[in-house]
């Protein structure tokens, strides 16, 4: 700092500085090189120090360094002798044995190598038990031998692919199903304490009993034999409470589960996590291309084509299930994680194994769904009785009917035999809400709701009546008020004395009787034309045909409307002094011949006649 000050100050001393700087550097560089081979220097001296000085070093420092022993590691060396007392005796009995099968027979070998097969297997268990506890639960499996078998056929591989998952299942329901061997195992110690004390008084019971000396001899030997029998049994117990209790661990289970979720979350739950994340930025992605695709690329002006949109949206959505597959199974390979590759795998073998089977009916679905079927959208189809608008084509198929209230929601697997055809001017339905339609037995009705499922009707009382919307749509009917106007239809009859007039006066004032009656009453606005013709010639009458054009907004009227003409008509007669004739009866008496009556009176029943 002083430097460059004078420097700044002094300009002509320049050249002295910089040689004054230059010197500062190579003491500098000096100093660092020598405190580097020092260092080197301290290091090759540790290096080359005895092996006899770096135990006593490394002996001193684990010696300082070790701790007190506490009451857990007290505790498990009292077990540790407890279980190596127990697998010497098993080791003198194996010993005792051995003997006895030397000097024994040929016939009773036999029977001591399998009591000595028996006690090695009880020494190779509680030899895994002893090492087991005093390495504080450390997986032998890792140091165990593992031979590898020659592939022979496609099932080994398979079952190679999937041994991962079912290691991990043993793994998980290990610990569950060691300790419920161990709780079966005690149990069935227990009923052997149970025998065995119930045989060995019975036994000195019957040794109290004097008997022969070879009797006693025998007596004795299985007293011993139970005995032992009930000693190996408790031994058991001991060696198996002491399993259960490292298996059930001395940690809280709030403990033991925030250690699994912990270890689940550094591992497995991680692999999942990105996972999901792959999949999610895979679908992302896709969607984000196809919306710059959409807006960008497309001519907007001109109308897609709807079955090439659907082709075109089904392969981009195969597509994108493929590179999301792809993208988990990445995932799963560079997290080395074989559980969760192995489910995959499996997964999408069992997808393909299944395709064989469905792929027929798959085949009928798709073409439906690319609108290529023999039903497609906007088009004409009767289902259970009705006509139906085919509104849009997917997984669920959505069937509409203007004229009713609601949809029908069905899946695509029930429609692949249903056929449609295009919409012209049809009619949806025989009525719409509100409607007043009269049915072929002469009743008046009123729509009041109609849905697929049923009809709901209001009678002249108000009553409601249900019917089912398939039955409805069969039967026959007329509608009132869909097409703006109604017709009512009368006939009138006069007597044939009025025949001069019949043609040209009668159907006049009957016309303007009838218009009077109508404006006299509240149905005047609805009249929009009335017509009065003579009809026939009848029996016993002039009949005339009376129709009445009505507005469909008095459809509710249309009996009042019957009953106002007929009324209208006998005003009319009764004014103009015409006669209304009623049926008549002509009786004719027929007179028998000449020759008849001459017969019944020669007859003799004539008078009695």
């Amino acid at each position: 700092m002083t430097a460059r000050m004078r420097t700044h100050y002094k300009p002509n001393n320049i050249s002295t500085v910089n040689a004054a700087a230059t010197g500062l550097r190579r003491c500098l560089a000096a100093f660092v090189g020598l405190l580097m081979l020092a260092c080197g220097s301290l290091a090759f001296s540790a290096d080359e120090a005895t092996p006899i000085d770096s135990e006593a070093n490394a002996h001193s420092n684990l010696e300082e360094s070790q701790p007190e022993p506490t009451a857990a590691d007290i505790a498990r060396v009292e077990q540790l002798s407890y279980i190596q007392s127990v697998l010497d005796s098993k080791l003198d009995e194996r010993r005792d044995l051995g003997n006895r099968i030397t000097n024994a027979n040929e016939q009773d070998k036999a029977d001591l190598r399998r009591e000595a097969n028996a006690l090695t297997s009880d020494i190779a268990q509680l030899r895994k038990t002893l090492e087991t506890i005093a390495t504080g639960g450390v997986d032998r499996k890792l140091f165990e031998d593992k031979t590898t078998e020659t592939k022979k056929d496609w099932r080994e591989d398979v079952s190679l692919i999937a041994q991962p998952v079912i290691d991990s299942l043993k793994e998980l329901t290990e610990k569950p199903r060691r300790i419920k061997e161990l709780n079966e195992l005690i149990d069935l110690k227990n009923q052997e304490i149970q025998a065995s004390s119930a045989a060995i008084s019975q036994l000195e019971q019957s040794n109290r009993v004097q008997g022969s000396e070879s009797l006693n001899t025998s007596l004795n030997t299985m007293v011993r034999k139970w005995q032992k029998r009930q000693n190996d049994a408790k031994d058991a117990i001991a060696v198996a409470k002491i399993q259960l209790k490292g298996l059930e661990g001395d940690q809280p289970i709030t403990k033991t589960i925030y250690n699994a979720l912990v270890k689940f979350a550094k591992g497995r739950g991680l692999t999942i996590l990105m996972a999901i994340a792959a999949a999610w930025l895979v679908l992302v992605g896709v969607k984000l291309l196809m919306r710059t695709y959409r807006y960008t690329l497309v001519d907007h002006q001109h109308k897609e084509s709807r079955t090439r949109y659907r082709v075109a949206k089904y392969s981009v959505q195969a597509l994108t299930f493929s590179l999301v597959l792809i993208a988990v199974f990445i995932v799963f390979y560079e997290r080395h994680d074989v559980l969760l590759l192995g489910l995959l795998i499996l997964l999408i073998v069992g997808f393909v194994l299944n395709a064989k089977q469905l792929l027929p009916r798959y085949i009928k679905e798709a073409r439906l769904l690319l609108n290529l079927g023999a039903m497609r959208e906007g088009e004409r189809v009767i289902y259970n009785g009705l006509p139906y608008r085919v509104e849009s084509i997917n997984m669920y198929t959505i069937f509409r009917n203007p004229e009713l209230n609601g949809i029908l929601r069905l899946p695509l697997a029930e429609l692949t035999k249903t056929s449609s055809r295009p919409v012209s001017n049809d009619t949806w339905f025989p009525s719409s809400t509100g409607d007043v339609v009269l049915m072929s037995d002469g009743s008046l009705l009123e729509v009041l709701n109609q849905n697929p499922d049923t009809v709901e009707l209001k009678k002249r009382g108000g009553e409601l009546l249900s019917i089912p919307a398939a039955d409805f749509y069969a039967m026959t009917m007329t509608n009132l008020t869909r097409h703006g106007t109604y017709g009512v239809t009368s006939n009138f009859g006069l007597d044939y004395n009025h025949q001069k007039i019949s043609a040209t006066e009668i159907p006049n004032s009957l016309r303007e009787g009838i218009a009077r009656a109508f404006e006299n009453s509240n149905l005047s606005k609805a009249v929009k034309d009335i017509a009065v013709e003579l009809e026939q010639a009848g029996s016993s009458s002039i009949d005339y045909w009376i129709f009445v054009t009505m507005d469909s907004s008095s459809a509710r009227s249309y009996f009042r409307a019957h009953r106002i003409i007929q009324a209208a008509c006998i005003e009319t007669c009764s004014r103009e002094g015409w006669s209304i004739p009623f049926p008549h009866m002509s009786l004719v008496k027929k007179q028998p011949p000449a020759n008849d009556e001459l017969n019944t009176q020669n007859t003799p029943l004539s008078g009695a006649a």
